[in-house]
């Protein structure tokens, strides 16, 4: 960076990825679904590592996950 306009475009992008980065994966206990629900379609999560959880909350992960490959296509 040569100028200091530059630095502010930079603080700019970071904040903005920051944002989007906390909307996705937003912590509250009632975004869980959503959160494991994105993590499963994401494959970063699998459906093994879900075990234990009971099955009403399994079941709105996965139908989580279905909305967003239906979502896409």
């Amino acid at each position: 960076m040569k100028k200091p306009s530059e630095l502010w475009d930079l603080e700019r992008l970071l904040t903005e990825r920051r944002r989007n980065i906390d909307r996705k994966y937003d912590p509250r206990y009632s975004h869980l679904a959503e959160v494991l629900g994105r993590l499963l379609h994401e494959k970063r999560l699998s459906e093994e590592d879900l075990r234990g959880l009971g099955g009403d909350k399994l079941d709105l992960i996965r139908s989580f996950a279905r909305f967003l490959v239906e979502s896409i296509a």
